[in-house]
């Protein structure tokens, strides 16, 4: 089995706090942003931009009000359709201005939407929940949603190793049953270089998985479609004593009758079941296969600098 490598020295990498995790973006890729969920709820900040805020403020939610008032006016006389709309201000429960929508999700679920006027950022809570049959919007704030809110930090300052970084804030001490993030980076492509993606996935498991598999489980399939197979490297890579199996291959096949190669790189970790302090895990990349050279240096770069925070706290402190 070969273990291709790189003899180009190692690239610099930028680390992003993503959940539990450090991100490395190496040089010459950028930072895409994250998606944060916790139990039922997806977290998300942004930035205050110059100007009114008050009106800032406005342009986050109301759009969302408006097409939920949409779909409710053209669905409220259908008796099957859980349906509903309501609007409250709850600012007094977050100390900041504070706006709570209720509205009707995908499969008959409703959606409990807050927007908090942070000092300097706006947080936005979605959290789904199944309603009865029928049942309207009561716009009940719901307590997980206060329950986050009450253990999520804003400040930089001696932060803990046991933290879960949202992006802009943090929350530490929640009893949680799911985490997910995910994250990526990417190269552009350019007249001189391919496009490279690298990606991260990070979630707690609920029941046993099992262990990742080779992509030569499934070479007879691959065969079947037409598509060579070619590894470049295939070895066990465990990740703070966790087992984990890293790959690097190139699929050579057709795209719309032309021939396409691409090369894809992925490390699957394997989780504990409702550990999140130990998820199932997968580093990914793809590209073009002329990329090969490039894409080993990022490649590397990533997957030897990820780290947990936990990790590096322990690092930084000089902790064995």
């Amino acid at each position: 089995m070969q273990h291709t490598t790189t003899s180009q020295p190692p690239l610099p990498v930028t680390l992003y706090p993503v959940g539990r995790f450090l991100f490395p973006v190496p040089q010459g890729l950028e930072f895409q942003g994250r998606s944060i969920k916790i139990n039922r709820m997806t977290i998300e900040e942004t930035d205050w931009g110059r100007g009114d805020r008050a009106q800032q403020f406005r342009d986050m939610w109301e759009p969302v009000r408006d097409e939920a008032r949409k779909h409710y006016d053209v669905y409220k006389n259908t008796p099957v359709v859980r349906g509903g709309f309501v609007q409250e201000d709850v600012s007094e429960h977050f100390g900041h201005p504070a706006v709570l929508l209720c509205y009707s999700a995908q499969n008959g679920a409703h959606w409990i939407d807050t927007f908090v006027a942070m000092p300097d950022w706006i947080l936005r809570i979605k959290e789904e929940t199944a309603y009865e049959i029928g049942k309207e919007c009561l716009g009940e704030l719901k307590g997980t949603t206060l329950d986050f809110f009450r253990h999520y930090h804003t400040d930089r300052s001696d932060l803990p190793a046991d933290l879960f970084w949202t992006g802009r804030g943090w929350m530490r001490g929640m009893k949680t049953r799911f985490e997910r993030v995910s994250t990526s980076a990417q190269r552009e492509e350019t007249e001189t270089a391919s496009a490279i993606s690298l990606r991260l996935r990070a979630y707690t498991i609920l029941t046993p998985d099992e262990p990742a598999r080779s992509i030569t489980s499934i070479r007879k399939i691959l065969e079947g479609n037409k598509i060579d197979l070619k590894i470049l490297r295939s070895r066990q890579r465990p990740f703070e004593g966790m087992p984990g199996l890293e790959e690097v291959f190139i699929l050579n096949g057709h795209e719309c009758k032309t021939p396409k190669s691409t090369l894809y790189a992925e490390w699957a970790i394997e989780a504990e079941v409702k550990n999140s302090q130990r998820p199932a895990i997968y580093l990914e990349m793809s590209c073009d296969a002329e990329a090969q050279h490039d894409a080993l240096r990022i490649w590397d770069a990533a997957i030897d600098n990820f780290t947990s925070i936990q990790a590096w706290h322990a690092k930084m402190k000089g902790d064995k």
